[in-house]
């Protein structure tokens, strides 16, 4: 009979899991051992959030994460993060260490506990898809099965919380039976396509916008075959950034509302057949809701409903109606001489380091090898004047906004992917929170780079009019002499000269680098600026509450 928790480590290991992140603690030791035991590498980190951000982003790239922690201090620590992969659907299991059950019941106060034993698991509930406390030897497999299922399904986190005294313990192999999952009713799907395919052919300038599910669920290939029938422009927003390649030709630009490229906002809110595909609508996806979208012109295609202009499709899977709509011989098709390729508003200049001569640097520097990971603050705004290449993935925290996923993310991209190399992007605000895991960097040999926007300030919260507030100053530090403290390189960047020049050796190092760029606080990148000039409008707030 199999013991539970290497189960559950060699069944994670055949989804191709070979990474646990966690921090052990003294209920998790024995859960910690049998992982050490185990096929996956155990990735020890600095702090819990940094856990939960490696495994998210670990999940991203290659389809399943792994986060280990202990109960409560542990446990909870890590919420936010967990919270904000459940938000942008990463398919990620939490496993727990918790007070075993025999303790339980000759000690009910025990350190760690918080109110009862049972409160970190209703806790977990709330930022899971499934969370349950593995008990009983009897039901335990079908729970582990049930969670994994869960999560690939429909890629979101999970929560399993072991006792320590149910780590070894044998358990019964049930004969196994997946949740059941949605199916497509066959009529329905040729009613939506038909309604669909009526609007293609109705359009005179159709668009499709691109969102993070087309990522999740693996349909980048389908998505593009669409386009390429279709001839049409292609746009996305920033959850859904590199799921399309943004070398093509037919790829304008990231939608970011009023906020964003005025030739690709033009472009989306004037089709007659916008085309939205696996899109979450939340405000840093629509320019904090200065979108103008016409539902009434709108196909809105996600794994949770399908929405053709005011009407609803229930029991129709994303991937069947994308594969149905891109291989349909009725497709229409357009020319795409008229399309404008995506066309960063940035540019080289001389002299001091600009961010837009920041954005202009990186978008010659990236290449099809790169994984791109933008923490949040104008760095993640940035984004909208980032071209990406074939091959290159773009990670961030684009729905939950959480300050501080940029670092470790780009620790668990780059393990799971370790052929490319892992780029962060941060602020100074959020690798002040996060920057030390540039340790665990160092520790397992990562080459990854970090690019410090360093300007002493938290810039997005400045300019929604506090830019004379000391809340939103930051303390100054020699973040290229932290690099050398941790066992780094730091590189000292204050002209575009320097910039190119720290690039290269970055990329050369043997080691991780930081790169301290001193941009004055006044220095936005275009998206940012743009925001500001909205949120000095009048009009703004109003506009955006009504939303």
């Amino acid at each position: 009979m199999p013991q539970l928790a290497p189960h559950i480590f060699e069944i994670l290991y055949q989804q191709g899991v070979r990474h646990g992140f966690g921090i052990p603690g003294d209920f998790a030791l024995t859960l910690f051992d049998a992982l050490a035991a185990s096929k996956i590498q155990p990735v020890v980190m600095t702090h819990e959030p940094s856990v939960g951000f490696a495994a998210d982003a670990y999940s991203r790239i290659r389809g399943l994460g792994l986060a280990v922690v202990t109960y409560g201090v542990g446990g909870l620590n890590m919420v936010n993060a967990i919270a904000g992969a459940y938000a942008e659907k990463s398919p990620l299991v939490i496993l727990s260490g918790a007070p075993g059950l025999g303790e339980r019941q000759q000690h009910d106060l025990l350190h760690h506990k918080m109110k009862t034993f049972d409160t970190q698991r209703r806790v977990y509930e709330e930022v899971t898809l499934y969370a349950t406390t593995l008990t009983n030897p009897k039901t335990a497999d079908v729970k582990i099965r049930r969670a994994l299922d869960y999560a690939m399904t429909f890629k979101r986190p999970v929560y399993l919380e072991i006792p320590r005294d149910m780590v070894y313990a044998e358990i019964e192999e049930a004969e196994h039976h997946p949740p059941p999952i949605k199916r497509t009713d066959a009529d329905t799907l040729a009613e939506a396509l038909a309604e669909t395919l009526e609007m293609l052919h109705r359009a005179k300038s159709p668009v499709i916008v691109n969102c993070v599910e087309v990522h999740r669920l693996g349909l980048q290939q389908q998505v593009i075959t669409l386009a390429e029938k279709l001839g049409v422009p292609v746009s996305s927003t920033l959850l859904g950034k590199s799921a399309f390649p943004e070398s093509h030709p037919q790829y304008i630009g990231i939608y970011n509302g009023e906020a964003g490229d005025p030739y690709v906002r033009n472009t989306v809110e004037e089709s007659d057949c916008l085309l939205m595909l696996g899109g979450l609508t939340t405000d840093f996806n629509l320019g904090m809701f200065t979108a103008h979208l016409d539902p009434g012109r709108r196909v809105y295609v996600t794994s949770e409903r399908i929405a053709i202009k005011h009407h609803e499709y229930q029991n129709v899977r994303f991937e069947d109606f994308i594969t149905a709509l891109s291989t349909s011989p009725d497709l229409p098709h357009w020319h795409t001489s008229t399309i404008t390729p995506m066309q960063p508003r940035v540019a080289p200049c001389e002299g001091k380091i600009s961010m837009s001569r920041l954005l202009y640097e990186l978008n010659q520097f990236i290449d099809s090898n790169t994984l791109l990971i933008a923490d949040v603050g104008d760095v993640l705004l940035a984004a909208d004047d980032i071209q990406t290449q074939a091959g290159t993935s773009f990670l961030s925290s684009a729905f939950c906004a959480s300050i501080g996923f940029g670092v470790p993310g780009a620790i668990g991209a780059q393990l799971a992917d370790p052929l490319r190399r892992a780029i962060a992007l941060v602020g100074d605000g959020a690798f002040q929170m996060t920057g030390m895991e540039l340790l665990t960097a160092k520790r397992l040999g990562l080459k990854l780079i970090a690019i410090v926007i360093h300007n002493d300030t938290f810039n997005t919260l400045r300019v929604m009019g506090h830019q004379q507030a000391d809340f939103v100053r930051i303390p100054s530090l020699d973040y290229a002499r932290f690099a050398e403290l941790l066992g780094g390189r730091g590189l000292v960047v204050k002209t575009g000269k320097q910039l190119h020049t720290a690039l290269q050796l970055a990329r050369e190092s043997d080691t991780f680098s930081i790169l301290d760029i001193y941009i004055s606080p006044d220095d936005l990148s275009p998206a940012l600026q743009r925001l500001s000039e909205l949120l000095a409008s009048e009009s703004f707030f109003p506009n955006c509450l009504t939303q």
